[in-house]
């Protein structure tokens, strides 16, 4: 059985290395508190029970809304992939079992259909990019400001054009209109998850909730409890901090980080799936 890497669950190269910085930090304040507390012999701030348990479930309230929306950001993102590798197989499907090879074979739909994912996927991602850069499209002239949008445009062109030549009627136009239909529908979903990012006020308090508290804990702990209580606080702050470093990742899940969605697996799948019902030429 294949052993499963720490590398595979927690993403080291990214929110490892902010962590580690964030801990190293806590660590060096939290020293230089209790030295200042311990020189000059100062008593240190009241602990009030009260007030710390208030506190903390205001805290762990923030906390647990926070990651439970950057996750549901993920999950709505994932579902709208899967829905473009459903959407794509079941058109390329459809297609070879309603038109002719000889005819599919001189259309254009396949090769739509591979592009559509890898122009979708560097859209997500902000990078620069034409039609000309997709495998299958070096000869074309024009430049489209959306790419994604121009390949659907070029999609329903090409069905269309299907219906004008015989090779489908309206009713078989009106099954493949459902999975060509749903390629734009992807295409708004995650742009919408995209451009609505989780409110910067509410994560701005949050953080700053979390600074407060490791600001306030050693004039709060040390006095009474002792250097101890250090390793306590690193801790708690390695699962607070990083779940914070976790989620600030998941809700942009189109990135290329470990936990974002492997978007380049899904494009392969579409491109397997697509080939195996419409061979390219």
């Amino acid at each position: 059985m294949t052993p499963w890497p720490l590398r595979e669950t927690f993403d080291l190269p990214v929110v490892g290395k902010r962590l580690a910085i964030l801990l190293l930090g806590v660590a060096a304040y939290y020293s230089a508190a209790g030295w200042v507390l311990f020189t000059y012999r100062l008593p240190g701030l009241a602990r009030i029970e009260e007030e710390s348990l208030l506190n903390t479930i205001v805290l762990g309230l923030l906390l647990s809304f926070r990651n439970r929306t950057a996750y549901a950001r993920w999950w709505e993102a994932r579902g709208l992939w899967g829905k473009l590798v459903n959407d794509s197989r079941n058109l390329a499907a459809k297609c070879a079992a309603f038109v002719p090879a000889e005819v599919m074979n001189q259309s254009p739909v396949a090769r739509i259909l591979v592009a559509f994912p890898h122009a979708l996927r560097r859209h997500l991602r902000g990078e620069a990019f034409a039609l000309q850069d997709l495998d299958g499209f070096s000869h074309e002239a024009q430049r489209a400001p959306h790419v994604p949008l121009d390949l659907a445009r070029r999609l329903f062109a090409a069905l269309a054009q299907l219906k004008r030549d015989g090779h489908i009627d309206d009713a078989v136009l009106w099954i493949l209109d459902g999975p060509a239909s749903g390629l734009l529908d992807v295409c708004g979903g995650c742009e919408k998850i995209r451009n609505t990012p989780l409110s910067p006020s509410y994560k701005g308090l949050l953080r700053i909730g979390l600074a407060l508290n490791v600001l306030a804990a050693p004039w709060i702990l040390l006095p009474s409890n002792g250097w101890w209580t250090l390793p306590v606080v690193l801790l708690i702050c390695f699962f607070l901090f990083g779940v914070e470093l976790i989620d600030s990742i998941v809700e942009e899940p189109f990135g290329t980080q470990r936990d974002d969605l492997d978007l380049e697996r899904y494009c392969q799948t579409i491109a397997d799936g697509v080939t195996a019902a419409l061979p390219l030429e």
